[in-house]
């Protein structure tokens, strides 16, 4: 590829882009982790990962052969969890993702799973049956949990994320949380509501992109306009979240204070 598509690319597409050249360059290995999931198209937390890789055996060359920008993991890989992906060798979805949870955590499951459930055909008792056959795998209960918390009606990775991360922190000052709630007589939809009051809004940059919603940036920014005015008109509370809130770890302080904030003015 030309240097400069290359750098027109997106993050994650680079990265894909990667995941792909190791793999396809690669005689015995299977791309693994982040890595499949992204060659899959499932969406990952964070960027710059190395491309990693797992070899048949649970074996593994020593470090000092490990090319730049790749790793090898040790891992158990049955026939049956690995297919093919235009040439190269993966990790089949319920696989990936329940690799995803066990090495990375339950909020990362959750964000896989939520994207895996609304692929056409998937269902919640197929995954489930999928991660029993795993066996004795270890760390599958974060797996099965991230699987428990999923829901396929997040419409994106940002909203998983946000979602994910109330669910996992357990706060006492939250008591329910929904997704892809109507309010206002359904004339518009919020991404999550806790409590029955409190609005979370996830604002992502694809939004804008004039491509992801194939809406005009402008357009788009004019119908958020108007529906914040119609939100705010009615006393709806609501948090606008950005990705920086949640890699920062700051979104979670911000729910609280906004909770609180609610339960004082209530009082």
């Amino acid at each position: 590829m030309p240097t400069q598509e290359y750098a027109a690319l997106r993050v994650w597409e680079r990265q894909e882009l990667r995941a792909f050249g190791v793999g396809l360059g690669t005689r015995k290995a299977v791309v693994v982790g982040k890595s499949a999931a992204r060659l899959h198209g499932i969406p990952v937390l964070g960027w710059n990962e190395p491309v990693t890789l797992s070899l048949p055996g649970l074996s593994r060359p020593p470090r000092g052969q490990w090319p730049q920008g790749v790793e090898y993991r040790k891992a158990a890989l049955f026939p049956e969890h690995v297919t093919e992906h235009h040439g190269v060798r993966v990790t089949r979805i319920i696989r990936t993702a329940v690799d995803l949870s066990r090495h990375h955590g339950v909020i990362d499951g959750i964000v896989a799973f939520d994207h895996i459930l609304a692929m056409p055909g998937m269902t919640r008792a197929r995954a489930e049956e999928t991660i029993d056959q795993l066996g004795r795998m270890r760390g599958l209960q974060a797996a099965r949990r991230a699987l428990e918390l999923a829901d396929p009606r997040a419409e994106s990775p940002i909203e998983s994320w946000a979602r994910a991360q109330i669910l996992t922190a357990e706060l006492p000052e939250v008591t329910s949380v929904e997704l892809q709630v109507s309010v206002l007589d359904g004339r518009y939809r919020v991404d999550i509501l806790v409590n029955g009051f409190q609005v979370v809004e996830t604002d992502g940059d694809l939004k804008y992109d004039g491509v992801s919603t194939g809406i005009a940036p402008e357009e788009q920014m004019r119908r958020d306009r108007e529906r914040d005015r119609a939100l705010t008109n009615a006393g709806i509370p609501r948090l606008h979240v950005t990705h920086a809130d949640l890699a920062e770890g700051s979104f979670l302080g911000m729910l609280r204070d906004a909770l609180r904030a609610y339960a004082t003015k209530a009082a």
